[in-house]
């Protein structure tokens, strides 16, 4: 006679079911080749790359080991770290191959799960069937082929199709499913109407399942057929199962391909990530119409410790970028962002290109500093680009816990800005503490440029003053050379033939006060000479930075050797020029013993 007294199974009797019908020499042998050594079975460990067997199954005490990576656990461990999957996942995943039945797990939403996931799975079923009849399917298979995408994609990714029509769905699960349970997830509505019913959420909508690691539907993503319908995508709502902010797509295709690939690529649309698993790019995940949260970001933690960030090459996917950078370096992710030319995104990136365009943008990638300083520096910004660059890199390493790597952040930034790391590494304190960070920011990028401009006023000074220094500078420098915005005026100007006055008041107002003529005997030659130095140094220290870093992206061992080479000439360049400049210095300094030197500009005697 049974025993009726301890009432219903709790979940621990449930996982305990679950491990004594899961054998782990059974489960292992699925992914490792396993011989019998003893005791013991052993094989190439799945864990590290290896030619000599270091991984042992034990199958009298049900556990596994191995002796080079000292990985090892149950069979509920080995499920989570080849299927990149939480405990409670693994243990469902075991129990439905074990045809145990899984319990409801209890939470704010009481008994709903098992029900919205049962009826998930029969709406993902027959939005499948739906796109392989000939008429119904007609519009969406149509759709497809034209963005390129093939049916054994569309299988991988169970794509779908809603009919155009209000009750569809609805109709065809309502004997098997209660009302209440339909609109929970979020597949139907009530109507307003005193007729009462439910209709269909998704209509003539293209259906994509938003399918969980181990392979549960928790809800779609709809594209609109018609031009006219809006909006153009429909995502599930939040329901018992599907939460946007902590869920993937393409995850469950994705998850044990990310370890292999050393790095998880994480774009924003769904397409997107389909067509880069066509490509062959089977380690690529997306968000699911939301920004990237630290929920997403922990999720990714536990499979890779990089992330490369591919958002559309348009404005508003560098601001997503610039988003998703400090959540994933909060959660302690090395970050890359792999820019995309304009106008492309990374699914017309691979129907174009294929993988090769793929690789192409990889290899020249870049960190967070270099992404900030190339889209904020170099794009439209209210007031100082620079300095507003430099408080977005802060306010980023800010928010970065891990000291070691903030710091290399903040050599990185220094270098990359041409500042002292000790200014940024206090602004980032006290951007750390809640305290105004700007001010250090600011009086540092205030002073270099200050100091820009003064080399670029000295050279427009002499330009203006000797008109025959005009000839000699024009082959080293041009207006590009000039970056102070007032002063680049003036040199596009004098470049253009320097004919009455440019056409902007203040520049004209600049050239009026550099040539007015003090003293007649002043060297203005060599003072030319001396910026003109000056600017072709800091190009050229632009230009090593960048070898620099296309050195570090060098894809084969010829573009390593040519980049090398180009670095040393350009260091050798720099420190003639420098060298030069020492000396010239000195020349000057025993010239004009006992001359009395120009007034300073804008002064009088």
């Amino acid at each position: 006679m049974s025993d009726t007294s301890r009432g219903p199974r709790t979940p621990d009797d449930w996982v305990e079911r679950v491990r004594a019908a899961s054998d782990i020499v059974e489960i292992v042998s699925q992914t490792v080749a396993l011989k019998r050594v003893g005791r013991n079975l052993v094989g190439l460990c799945p864990f590290h790359g290896e030619k000599t067997p270091s991984f042992s199954v034990q199958p009298e005490r049900q556990f596994y080991h191995c002796f080079s990576c000292k990985v090892g656990g149950d069979v509920f461990r080995f499920v989570q770290e080849t299927e990149k999957v939480g405990f409670l996942e693994a243990v469902e995943l075991l129990s439905r191959r074990a045809s145990i039945p899984v319990p409801e797990r209890r939470g704010g939403h009481g008994g709903q799960r098992g029900a919205v996931i049962e009826v998930l799975e029969a709406a993902a079923a027959a939005y499948e069937q739906w796109l392989a009849d000939g008429a119904a399917g007609a519009a969406a298979r149509a759709y497809l082929a034209g963005r390129g995408i093939d049916r054994d994609t569309q299988r991988a990714f169970r794509l779908g199709v809603a009919p155009a029509g209000w009750e569809n769905l609805t109709r065809r699960l309502s004997g098997r499913f209660p009302d209440e349970v339909l609109v929970q997830a979020g597949l139907a509505g009530r109507r307003d109407s005193g007729h009462g019913g439910l209709f269909d959420r998704f209509r003539n909508r293209l259906i994509v399942p938003l399918i969980q690691a181990g392979g549960d539907v928790l809800g779609f993503g709809a594209r609109a057929l018609a031009a006219l319908d809006e909006p153009k995508y429909l995502n599930s709502p939040e329901t018992s199962v599907y939460h946007k902010g902590s869920f993937l797509f393409a995850l469950e295709q994705a998850r044990r391909q990310i370890e292999p690939a050393g790095e998880a690529i994480v774009v924003e649309g769904y397409f997107d990530a389909i067509a880069l698993h066509q490509a062959g790019l089977r380690h690529a995940v997306a968000t699911s119409g939301t920004a990237l949260t630290p929920e997403h970001a922990k999720i990714l933690r536990r499979m890779t410790a990089r992330v490369a960030l591919t958002y559309d090459g348009d404005v508003a996917g560098r601001d997503a970028v610039a988003r998703s950078l400090g959540v994933l370096l909060a959660e302690g992710i090395e970050v890359l962002v792999v820019d995309l030319p304009a106008g492309e995104d990374p699914d017309s990136l691979v129907r174009h290109g294929g993988v090769a365009a793929w690789d192409e943008v990889r290899r020249r990638a870049s960190d967070p500093v270099e992404f900030f300083e190339r889209h904020v520096l170099r794009g439209k910004v209210t007031g100082d680009p620079r300095e507003a660059a430099v408080q977005a890199v802060v306010r980023l390493i800010s928010r970065v816990p891990d000291p070691v790597r903030a710091r290399l952040l903040i050599e990185r930034a220094a270098a990359v800005f041409g500042l002292e790391p000790e200014v940024l590494a206090r602004a980032v304190a006290l951007q750390k503490g809640g305290q105004v960070s700007e001010r250090p920011i600011q009086a540092a990028v205030q002073a270099q440029r200050r100091f820009q401009r003064g080399v670029e006023v000295d050279v427009l000074h002499a330009l203006l003053q000797d008109r025959g220094s005009f000839a000699e500078t024009e082959g080293h420098v041009d207006p590009k050379d000039f970056r102070d915005p007032l002063c680049a005026e003036v040199a596009q100007w004098l470049w253009a033939g320097g004919i009455g006055f440019p056409e902007g008041a203040d520049a004209a107002a600049l050239v009026r006060e550099l040539s007015l003529t003090p003293e007649a005997d002043y060297h203005w030659r060599e003072q030319a000479r001396g910026g003109v130095r000056k600017l072709v140094i800091r190009r050229l220290k632009e230009q090593r930075r960048q070898a620099q870093e296309g050195l570090r992206r060098a894809a084969t061992a010829s573009e390593q050797t040519q980049l090398l080479e180009n670095v040393r000439d350009l260091s050798r360049d720099i420190e003639e020029l420098e060298r030069s400049s020492r000396e010239t210095v000195q020349e000057q300094v025993a010239e004009d013993s006992g001359r009395r030197s120009r007034p300073e500009f804008g002064q009088s005697e």
